[in-house]
């Protein structure tokens, strides 16, 4: 995510759902340059900047 920028819970659901479907057809041997894996530090992102915001552990 950018800067500041903090996801909608529906952009959040979203990513979760899309993650639980990623971690099944992805592997630890596959390369950082793999776009399954970049999709998936992408929708990490997303469900860290909104748990960041919205359920921080302090």
């Amino acid at each position: 995510m950018s800067d500041n920028v903090v996801p909608t819970k529906k952009e959040y659901e979203k990513a979760e759902v899309r993650l639980e479907e990623l971690l099944p057809i992805t592997s630890d041997d596959m390369p950082l340059s793999h776009p399954l894996v970049k999709e998936i530090l992408k929708v990490s992102d997303i469900i860290e900047e909104y748990e960041r915001k919205y359920y921080s552990i302090v």
